[in-house]
């Protein structure tokens, strides 16, 4: 038998891990994967594709049982892991004896935030975070429930268009005075609002939200400024905290999230986390791609090669409310840099890209994603761009002719 090791969190992260670990070092170590949600792990990505009726449930798993099986792996889901012995190497697992590990794995992800205002605990408030979620979310939009979705950036987009999609009158709602800030610049974010909007979404920008009211189940949403907006549920998709508990009450060191080095290590020995939960210079993705990066890193870690995790040039690359979405890099810009933007409103493209030291170094794309990756490529590899600087703009397949003649 190989090495115990234990992994905590049954999600992309943990699944990813498994992969690459069975890919090159099969056999080593008798993995368990021990997870809270009562089934195999699947992609939380497609959750609101499952709401907006596009996938089935169980479409969404990314591999079947005998998957894991095959590769030795011992799944334990619907089981609550509560506490870590560090010193004696052994996990707790509610109403379960401990586990002994050799090697501990946290890729315990995240929880969705509740505000913190008066009447979020009413009947009828809701998050988006998990399939649980979706099935409830589904159930109030066959009723054709008003819901009102507080947050304006993925997660937020993701359920009012799942929920739209479905049937329900949805009404976004987002306090910043743009959608998707953190991904997008002014002009993107404008032209993401116009296409939400023709989806049948109501977006408010600038929407503070004071309070929820109601005898004991929601009735409305109220506004710093005083506006209500009627509401038979309400969802609250506005950020994620890290689920660091665990790790805090074993006395690992955290921040936002459990604080790792390049090897994704903890503070503890032999303690490793990766993914949403982990903070890797000062920093937790929240992301996919990042955790997959962390997993092929661990893994070759295991397997006893050299590699470090040296950190993530972020992505987004995704359908948001059925419209295509990506940015990268320093998509606002500096001082020094310029930007070619290409934009038409009318067919609902827009594309910036941003240069710098004869660099690309950041870009947008709404509606025509078609080149992103190669985008994407071009930020990551820091490659001098002056040969196509001219025809970049209009794809790889045009540039890349004008580089060759």
């Amino acid at each position: 038998m190989g090495e115990p090791l234990v992994v905590v969190g049954n999600g992309m992260a943990a699944a990813r891990l498994v992969d690459e670990l069975a890919k090159i070092a099969l056999g080593r170590y008798a993995i368990a994967v021990i997870g809270d949600e009562p089934r195999l792990a699947y992609n939380r990505v497609l959750l609101s594709s499952v709401l907006a009726g596009e996938t089935a449930s169980h479409d969404i798993e990314l591999r079947p049982a005998k998957w894991w099986r095959d590769r030795g792996v011992t799944l334990k889901y619907g089981c609550l892991a509560t506490e870590i012995d560090v010193g004696r190497c052994e996990l707790k697992i509610a109403s379960h004896e401990s586990i002994a590990f050799s090697r501990l794995v946290l890729a315990t992800g995240s929880t969705p935030l509740r505000l913190k205002v008066p009447g979020a605990d009413l009947v009828g408030v809701h998050t988006f975070r998990d399939s649980r979620d979706v099935d409830l979310l589904l159930t109030l939009a066959a009723r054709k429930k008003r819901i009102v979705v507080v947050g304006g950036g993925l997660l937020g987009l993701e359920a009012a268009y799942g929920l739209a999609k479905a049937g329900a009158p949805v009404t976004l709602i987002h306090l910043m005075d743009r959608l998707m800030e953190r991904q997008l610049d002014a002009p993107a974010a404008e032209l993401l609002k116009s296409l939400v909007e023709r989806k049948g979404i109501s977006v408010l920008l600038k929407a503070d939200t004071a309070r929820l009211h109601g005898e004991t189940c929601v009735e409305a949403i109220e506004l710093a400024d005083g506006r209500r907006i009627a509401a038979d549920a309400v969802i609250f998709a506005a950020g994620i905290r890290p689920n660091v508990a665990l790790a805090k009450d074993a006395g690992i060191a955290v921040n936002r999230g459990i604080v790792v080095d390049d090897h994704l290590k903890t503070g503890a020995p032999d303690i490793f986390a990766l993914g949403e939960c982990a903070e890797h210079r000062g920093i937790c993705y929240g992301l996919v791609e990042p955790a997959y990066e962390q997993a092929r890193v661990l893994a070759q870690h295991f397997a006893g090669r050299t590699a470090a995790y040296r950190g993530s040039v972020v992505a987004t690359n995704l359908k948001v409310s059925g419209v295509s979405v990506f940015s990268a890099g320093d998509f606002l810009g500096t001082d020094g840099s310029e930007a070619i933007v290409l934009s038409d409103v009318r067919r609902g493209t827009y594309k910036k890209l941003v240069i710098s030291d004869g660099r690309l170094t950041g870009a947008v794309l709404v509606g025509d994603v078609g080149d992103a990756l190669w985008y994407l490529e071009l930020i990551r590899s820091r490659q001098p761009i002056a040969a196509i600087r001219n025809d970049m703009m209009f794809g790889r397949s045009l540039a890349t002719q004008s580089e060759a003649a």
